[in-house]
């Protein structure tokens, strides 16, 4: 036996490591990509529409968020990220988790109109009204949430884009090209699945 367990293990992890590096053009193109259309789809929908539209919206964003967020998870094992605390990812678990809220609550809608005239026959007409209520508290909070994740999103803007020219500037020529070209690739699916 040529290697210890113990260096197979060190020669699987730096073949990990050095398929990482290799790799970050292209996670970070897919990463960049995903959130844009998460955010475009965000912006341009989300007032819009019935309550089933509404949560067809908010699926597709918490997929390309979820997108992004894997390829994070991915990036975290690059040197320049390894070890270190990732307020990126602290900020799009955050920004997930929120449209998680607004995405239940246009869910518990929908289920509190299909169930309305079931559940009035079964407990009386007034209920209709209590039923009429707490839809307006849920769309009233579902705005609210929407409001707040717009703000989060905009005052996270111009970090997130410094951040991204900085790690654009520090990749080679080499591979600047591979993620300009995986960027459009990427950003073309992600814009083609919204449709």
């Amino acid at each position: 036996m040529l290697f210890s367990l113990g260096s197979k293990k060190t020669i699987h992890k730096e073949s990990i490591n050095f398929l990482t590096i290799m790799n970050v053009p292209t996670i970070t193109a897919r990463q960049n990509a995903a959130y844009d259309q998460a955010v475009a789809t965000f912006y341009a929908n989300t007032f819009s529409g019935n309550h089933e539209a509404r949560s067809f919206i908010y699926k597709s964003v918490l997929t390309l968020l979820e997108i992004t967020i894997s390829a994070r998870k991915e990036l975290s094992n690059s040197p320049e990220i390894r070890g270190k605390k990732d307020p990126f990812f602290q900020y799009l678990l955050l920004l997930r988790d929120t449209i998680q809220a607004a995405s239940s609550l246009v869910t518990h809608e929908i289920m509190l109109s299909k169930e309305e005239e079931h559940l009035s026959s079964f407990i009386g007409n007034e209920i209709s009204d209590q039923f009429k209520s707490a839809d307006r508290i849920f769309t009233d909070s579902e705005l609210n949430i929407i409001r707040t994740t717009t703000e989060l999103i905009k005052l996270a803007t111009p970090v997130i884009i410094r951040n991204r020219e900085k790690t654009i500037k520090n990749f080679s020529s080499e591979d600047s090209g591979r993620y300009q070209k995986a960027f459009i690739e990427f950003s073309d699916l992600y814009k083609k699945s919204q449709n």
